[in-house]
């Protein structure tokens, strides 16, 4: 499934286009789930849901994005897109490969938000060396006008660059300077992934289209053992509030 063009062409350009990773069939059963809980998205626990597009007077759902929807609908871990990019994260970042996160981020037909560039590692809080991949998932073929995503090729090996915070988004930041003439946008088919490091600068396109733009998004680091107390701590705040969302649902 990974030959050494794929580990060459990663770790030279920080990313890498897998058109036809998974079947039809498989993605869909992963798009049934998120559909699921994307409209129950008022009802999901506050810890679990996130507007994107809010700006720091606002909260609603314009571009909702869910954390952890595998831990809020658990039957995602058994889907083979999971255990596909499972072990295509271990194949590529090396033994001790683990999952640490997931989310999902929705954006509806004629959504003009547009992601800016910007580097997941600047969001991490700990110091300890690690490698991380991030799996991008569309739940249907997204083209550059669906809102895509595009990266700068080799923009992993800068390290950590200057970020800036964006202006009436709540708490969204932006790398600084980035040159797009050498951007390239990624279109998929359905089956499609995108496939990027932690440091790699990219960004997506908002969806002018007319199709909503559904993307499940899984998140690998290697190793294990340097993974802080803070992590666990976060992933169990957030098992506990599901446990109670569950409770009350089930008291209905």
């Amino acid at each position: 499934m990974v030959g050494e063009d794929v580990r060459e062409f990663l770790a030279e350009n920080g990313f890498v286009i897998l058109p036809d990773l998974f079947t039809p069939a498989e993605v869909r059963e992963v798009a049934d789930a998120l559909d699921a809980l994307f409209a129950r998205f008022a009802e999901l626990p506050a810890t679990s849901t996130l507007d994107l597009g809010a700006t720091a007077g606002e909260f609603g759902r314009d571009v909702p994005e869910i954390l952890y929807p595998s831990l809020l609908a658990p039957a995602l871990r058994d889907t083979a897109v999971f255990r596909r990019s499972s072990d295509l994260a271990r194949r590529l970042l090396g033994p001790g490969t683990w999952f640490r996160f997931d989310h999902s981020i929705r954006k509806p037909p004629g959504c003009a938000y547009e992601t800016v560039w910007h580097q997941d590692r600047v969001h991490k809080r700990s110091g300890l060396p690690e490698r991380r991949l991030n799996v991008w998932v569309p739940t249907a073929p997204v083209a550059v006008a669906d809102g895509c995503l595009r990266y700068v090729p080799g923009s992993h090996l800068g390290g950590v660059l200057p970020h800036e915070p964006v202006p009436g988004r709540r708490g969204a930041l932006r790398t600084v300077g980035v040159d797009e003439a050498g951007a390239v946008d990624c279109p998929l088919p359905l089956g499609g992934a995108a496939l990027h490091l932690f440091e790699t600068v990219h960004g997506a396109h908002p969806n002018l289209g007319a199709s909503t733009r559904t993307a499940w998004i899984l998140q690998f680091t290697r190793p294990r053992a340097l993974v802080p107390a803070a992590a666990w701590l976060h992933r169990a705040v957030h098992r506990r509030h599901i446990r109670r969302w569950g409770d009350a649902g089930a008291a209905r």
